[in-house]
This record gives C-alpha cells, sequence and structure tokens, in this order.
C-alpha cells in the first residue's frame, strides 16, 4: 500500500512535537532516570527516522539545512542495535535537534498546505 508523503511528513512533525512536550521541565537525569519518557521519546524518534526514509527528494530538498540520512540512521540504531543506544546522545539529539526538524517540516507542511493540499489523515 502507498502512502502519501505528506502523511509521512505529518508524522514527523508530531512525533518533533510529543518528543518537545516530553521534555518540558526536564534535566538530562530525570529524563534518563524516567524510563517511560526515554522510552517514548526512542519510540517518536523511530517514527521520524522512518518517516525521513519515505520522505522523496522533492521534499528534502524543500527542507535545506537538514541531513534526512541522520534520522534515519539513528532509527535503525535504535531498531537493529538498541543494546548501544547511548543516553546522552538521545538526550543531545531530542532536546537540541528535534526542535529544528520540527521547525524545517512544520513549515513545509503549512506552505503546502497553503497551497491547497489537504491536510494528512491517516
Amino acid at each position: 500500500m502507498s502512502r502519501d508523503w505528506l502523511l509521512y511528513l505529518n508524522d514527523l512533525v508530531e512525533s518533533a512535537e510529543k518528543i518537545e512536550r516530553l521534555l518540558r521541565g526536564q534535566t538530562f537525569e530525570s529524563f534518563r532516570a524516567n524510563e517511560a519518557v526515554f522510552d517514548a521519546v526512542l519510540f517518536n524518534l523511530q517514527i521520524i527516522g522512518e518517516a525521513a526514509k519515505k520522505l522523496p527528494e522533492e521534499a528534502t530538498r524543500a527542507m535545506p539545512g537538514v541531513d534526512w540520512s541522520r534520522p534515519a540512521r539513528l532509527r535503525d540504531l535504535i531498531a537493529h542495535h538498541y543494546f548501544a543506544v547511548d543516553a546522552g546522545i538521545v538526550w543531545d539529539v531530542a532536546a537540541n535537534r528535534i526542535p529544528e526538524v520540527r521547525a524545517v517540516a512544520g513549515a513545509l507542511l503549512t506552505s503546502l498546505r497553503s497551497k491547497g493540499n489537504p491536510p494528512p489523515s491517516s
């Protein structure tokens, strides 16, 4: 089943927003100690990475400044080498990289919607 890439872009933005909400008020220490938050962030990073893999070249070109191979590689690391996941790296990505990814992807999604593309629905 083929899925419209706008749905993947929407998934990416929604997962980035969830990560930002999950990290609100957290420190690295509280993040690392809270298994539920840590696991939820990991899950949403996997969604972002999988969605990034599904974006066509035209979409990634429209979002310069983000190396879209990095979320995909992180997704593969989490999925296949979960035993090697480093909490410090996860924290850095979630706290420092995801806000930029959300902003760039969200801006593209907003722009596409304003040009007449209907909002995605799963």
